[in-house]
């Protein structure tokens, strides 16, 4: 097995960190496979093994746009585009074989393998680079595409109208604890995967990189959802869900004629998404849209609003139902009274371990979203032993596109 020698660690761990924000802003699917080398007991963390570990791991880096990064703590990560599919199978297999027979216990190649999908794993990603002693550059750097501009956004909006974007549509699923440290499904969150519609309709192009005109395509993108949604025999059969909306679409023609079909047994069940930045921009529209969604039985959420924004946009004070927080260390030591609601009217969404769950459990968080939070009974869940005690969480997964 040929063995590839690493770069120099602390560059490539800036480099990482730069790769994955940057993934996370764009919207840009890659995998990423992380070989935890720093977690293998000490008679296995000797140089030939660490050696031969991250030589297991070339049939990836040889997958479409591979690049791996070497870490401070000896973990080794690999970002690439697609699937991965035999490369990424190979690689678990040769970590697997390596380790198997050699003691006892052998080391459980599931837990040196973590296997993400970005951008939605992106903070895991980013958290477990940290953890690693990476320190990020002093600069982001740029989205190296062009910006979309007014023809691509016509062009865009064109094939929009085409397309079949079923494929392009995701279901996260959002939980509420159950016992044994199970988690249950209370709705699910559809949305568009901006990132993979932008890859295949606009290749080369960035649709954030001039915000108005992204804005014009959040409008076209958001009529397309509500047109999916109302798809004849759609809502019969549908769950209770959430949808990303702008102030302006609650009071649109699409949601209108969305809100008409809908039947009773959904009724004071749907969740409708606003952005703070959207809220604050027109707030007497808002307050508008409020009273009208509301009226109607709609529960209406802040989505992951920064703990540090919320003396700007007070949930309780501006008449939201729900209060969408995204985990993070800074989010760990925010004193709860901070939130402007109480804990119970609060969703934590990129929960990605133990550590989120455990804090979200004592300031009385009562939903949970993220990687880590798979609904009991869902294909991909297993319960596994963690300082939390039993929890429900994911087998590492591609996230599927799912239809309506």
């Amino acid at each position: 097995m040929a063995h590839v020698l690493p770069a120099a660690p602390g560059r490539d761990a800036a480099t990482l960190i730069a790769r994955v924000t940057s993934s996370a802003l764009s919207g840009v699917a890659r995998r990423a496979l992380v070989l935890r080398l720093s977690r293998l007991p000490p008679g296995f963390a000797r140089p030939h093994h660490l050696r031969l570990a991250r030589a297991a791991l070339d049939p990836l880096r040889r997958a479409d746009r591979a690049e791996a990064f070497e870490l401070p703590n000896s973990d080794t990560a690999v970002l690439w585009r697609g699937q991965g599919g035999p490369a990424l199978q190979a690689s678990l297999a040769a970590v697997a074989e390596l380790f198997a027979g050699a003691g006892d216990p052998d080391p459980d190649p599931a837990a040196l393998c973590l296997v993400l999908d970005l951008p939605e794993q992106a903070e895991t990603l980013l958290r477990l680079a940290r953890e690693s002693g990476a320190t990020e550059s002093t600069a982001t750097p740029p989205d190296p595409r062009p910006p979309l501009d007014a023809a691509g956004l016509a062009a865009l909006e064109g094939a929009l109208t085409r397309a079949d974007l079923t494929r392009f549509v995701r279901r996260r699923p959002v939980c509420v604890p159950g016992p044994g440290g199970s988690f249950h499904l209370a709705w699910e969150k559809r949305a568009l995967a901006v990132g993979d519609l932008e890859a295949a309709l606009a290749p080369g192009r960035s649709c954030r990189g001039d915000p108005w005109l992204f804005r014009r395509l959040t409008l076209t993108l958001e009529r397309r959802v509500l047109a999916m949604v109302i798809a004849p025999g759609e809502l019969a059969r549908a769950a209770p869900f959430a949808l990303d909306l702008t102030v302006g679409g609650v009071l649109g023609p699409d949601f209108l004629r969305f809100d008409a079909i809908l039947p009773a047994a959904l009724r004071g069940r749907i969740v409708l998404d606003l952005q703070a930045a959207d809220i604050l921009s027109d707030l007497s529209t808002f307050r508008f849209a409020r009273d009208f969604a509301q009226a109607r039985g709609y529960r209406l959420l802040l989505k992951c609003c920064d703990p540090d924004l919320l003396d700007a946009v007070p949930p309780a004070r501006l008449g939201m139902d729900l209060l969408c927080l995204r985990w993070s260390s800074a989010l760990a030591s925010c004193d709860a009274t901070r939130f402007g609601i109480a804990p119970g009217r609060v969703v934590l969404a990129g929960v990605d371990g133990p550590a989120a769950i455990a804090w979200g459990r004592s300031v009385g968080v009562a939903w949970f979203a993220g990687p880590a939070i798979v609904p009991r009974g869902q294909p991909g869940a297993r319960t596994g032993t963690h300082p939390d005690g039993n929890v429900t969480v994911p087998r590492p997964s591609t996230a599927a596109a799912a239809r309506f």
